[in-house]
């Protein structure tokens, strides 16, 4: 049988690589107060939106890429890796509109270079000490969790990060109104079905209870049906005074993001007798909101960074090896910037609270060190600026893409390691631990050494406190 041909078109458009091309993401909503600050439009965004497209040399040096038309040598050839993102495959004007994208390529692989897992933002934005301390995979089983039942749903409503519903804190009010009249009104009937079966519940648990302490048998369960509309109303009554419980129903009925409330809201109405108090930890994702995306977003696939570094000489490491990282903005009382500003493997890192060298804010020999005088001064004669070593705790990604990476100090061992293997200084060490491995020089004359002769008086020693004979 004969094979169906295809038209010129249709054979160009399957070979071409446009149909592997995903469709671009949206991009991040922007800075509403720009207005009143600095904004760049050709700053790098949050996170890439068009998929990154590479071709080897031999295919550049042509301009083949893979698409309709060949790109121009004269753009394409002049940057150093080639790596370009595609905003439009064809147009009227008959020109592929593209621009190169090694800002979020190279800085993927610089980030993948520092081996670090992916972490759970934790549960209030200042307690970024105890995340460096003790991080906690995104991908661990209680929270990478997508495909659940209703009752998984209720009892990881804390712990997960994909709702069906909106983070209600992060909504205008224009989308608010548009959620209410198309999603939320319509389901009116069904949210009064849902808390008569919780009603019912909770009647069943009461009977049963008093049926305990009277020492008679429990009663039949009450159905949702036989809840009559007064003990409904009344029910309804007693959760407008529990705003917090109401919204945990609501919640759950609807499956939207968790809130972070105040403590003090969140305990209002509990202390009823006779009803029983659940105290569930806060939601990472309730003071930020859920991320758009997994929370990892395919920068990192590691579950921990609990894995020793094997030096050729000096062996196991206790720590891995520090990251050069770079000031981006000293501290300086001047200009009210009163906590150092580092930048790490292509992003904006953050220093944790406690009794750090970043955070250390005494004038006295603060120009001493090497690390003092680039924490607090703008070293312009640097080329690149100035730089000292640190060490990457913990990574997250927030609810707007931002990558957040905690950086503490690093030990001085490990520091002194590694500028020994980079050759920076110290290098006078490592040729003494290779040459300590060597068999030793073998003197021509052995006996041709003359040897000192002892003298009767001896110098003492510690213990003898003076001279001995």
């Amino acid at each position: 049988m004969a094979q169906r041909s295809v038209s010129p078109g249709a054979a160009l458009l399957r070979s071409s690589r446009m149909f592997s091309m995903p469709a671009p993401i949206p991009p991040p909503p922007g800075d509403y107060s720009s207005a009143t600050k600095h904004y760049s439009p050709t700053a790098t965004i949050n996170y890439p939106t068009h998929l990154s497209v590479t071709t080897p040399s031999s295919s550049r040096i042509v301009g083949d890429w893979g698409f309709k038309r060949p790109f121009p040598l004269k753009t394409t050839l002049k940057t150093t890796y080639p790596l370009v993102r595609v905003r439009q495959v064809d147009s009227t004007e008959h020109v592929t509109d593209f621009q190169s994208s090694s800002d979020h390529t190279i800085t993927l692989q610089k980030f993948q270079e520092l081996n670090m897992p992916i972490s759970v933002p934790p549960e209030h934005a200042d307690d970024k000490y105890k995340q460096a301390q003790t991080p906690v995979s995104v991908f661990e089983e209680e929270g990478d969790v997508t495909a659940i039942d209703s009752q998984m749903a209720v009892d990881l409503e804390n712990k997960r990060w994909k709702f069906k519903g909106p983070w209600l804190a992060g909504l205008t009010d224009g989308q608010f109104n548009e959620y209410l009249e198309k999603t939320v009104r319509t389901r009116r009937p069904e949210f009064r079905a849902y808390l008569k079966g919780l009603l019912a519940k909770e009647m069943t648990e009461d009977q049963g209870r008093v049926a305990r302490e009277a020492g008679e048998t429990a009663p039949a369960a009450v159905n949702a049906g036989d809840v009559t509309e007064t003990q409904l109303v009344g029910y309804l009554r007693r959760l407008r005074t529990d705003r917090m419980e109401l919204f945990r129903l609501v919640g759950r009925f609807l499956d939207l993001a968790p809130i972070a409330g105040d403590l003090k809201l969140r305990h209002l109405g509990s202390l009823e007798p006779n009803k029983a108090t659940h105290l569930t930890r806060a939601s990472p994702y309730g003071a930020t909101g859920p991320p758009i995306t997994h929370p990892s977003a395919g920068l990192s696939y590691l579950r921990t960074r609990n894995f020793g570094d094997n030096h050729p000489v000096y062996g196991p490491q206790k720590h891995h090896p520090p990251v050069k990282t770079r000031v981006l903005m000293p501290r300086s009382s001047g200009t009210g910037n009163f906590d150092v500003v580092l930048g790490i493997a292509g992003f904006v890192a953050e220093t944790p609270y406690g009794d750090l060298t970043f955070n250390i804010k005494t004038i006295k020999g603060r120009n001493q060190t090497d690390m003092g005088r680039a924490l607090h001064s703008l070293e312009l004669e640097k080329y690149g600026g100035g730089k000292v070593y640190g060490r990457p705790t913990a990574t997250t990604i927030d609810s707007n893409g931002r990558v957040r990476i905690n950086v503490t100090d690093a030990s001085k061992e490990s520091e002194t390691i590694h500028k020994e293997m980079l050759g920076e200084e110290g290098g006078e060490v490592y040729e003494k631990a290779l040459k300590s491995n060597e068999p030793p020089e073998v003197p021509l004359n052995p006996r041709g050494h003359m040897r000192q002769r002892r003298s009767p008086l001896l110098q003492g020693s510690s213990e003898s406190y003076g001279w001995t004979l």
